[in-house]
């Protein structure tokens, strides 16, 4: 069982070099997007006072978790304003990431194990966060954050380009974590699959067998653990942008 590859599916010419071809993984990602949509159009239509079904109550105590430990009870209206965009954010990388449990080999893959998509998430955050922070705080308050308070001029010297590469490397620090972490997942997986199939005795390919149906339910955690956390470390960096920062209070 292998995991589906990058496959060229309409070839364009690179502009600026930039591949702007469309491949099987752009076909995911607009799948992704797609079933996003429809998961949230299902569970708004024909809302009550008290929401019914289990797929709208499942999906109701997804909104809840990521309202109260994203955003937080005691946010601000202005960092209430984010929530759409976390919610967006957090049930598209989760769909996207079930994606790759569908057992269809070749066709189906967790588009998050692709750097360049996680990249792209990470520098959506990354623009937002500027955005947000000189829209409430001005472009100096924004450059404020990169020299701490209280702190001598001349040992700023040495500690803004501590503070300007530490602020940089937060989307690095984003796209590579869900990115490594779903690689790792599906490749041992495969693995395990892979050697119970490639077993020519069948009592030697149960143990790997039964692991990789371990694996995959642990797959399935892990699917949204890391959404979760991709979220959450999102909302900690724009609550911060919009909120403030100690270097400017």
């Amino acid at each position: 069982m292998e995991e589906a590859t990058r496959v060229v599916l309409v070839e364009f010419p690179k502009v600026f070099g930039i591949d702007l071809s469309i491949t099987n993984e752009v076909v995911l990602l607009w799948l992704g997007a797609i079933v996003t949509f429809l998961l949230a159009v299902a569970a708004c239509r024909g809302r009550e006072a008290a929401t019914r079904g289990r797929f709208r109550n499942l999906f109701e105590m997804l909104v809840e978790m990521v309202e109260k430990e994203v955003i937080g009870g005691n946010a601000n209206k202005a960092t209430r304003a984010l929530t759409p965009f976390l919610l967006t954010m957090f049930f598209f990388i989760l769909v996207c990431n079930l994606l790759g449990m569908v057992p269809i080999p070749g066709v189906f893959k967790a588009v998050t194990s692709n750097i360049n998509v996680t990249a792209g998430l990470a520098i959506a955050v990354f623009a937002l966060t500027v955005v947000a922070e000189v829209s409430h705080h001005g472009v100096l308050g924004f450059l404020g954050r990169f020299m701490p308070a209280g702190i001598p001029r001349w040992a700023g010297v040495f500690l803004v380009p501590i503070e300007i590469a530490s602020w940089l490397v937060r989307p690095l620090s984003l796209a590579v974590r869900l990115f490594a972490n779903m690689v790792v997942g599906h490749v041992l997986l495969f693995v395990l699959i892979g050697m119970a199939v490639a077993s020519g005795w069948w009592i030697v390919g149960v143990l790997p067998a039964a692991a990789a149906v371990v694996m995959s339910c642990f797959e399935l955690f892990v699917c949204f653990i890391q959404a979760m956390v991709f979220t959450l470390l999102a909302g900690l960096y724009l609550k911060e942008a919009v909120e403030g920062h100690q270097a400017t209070h």
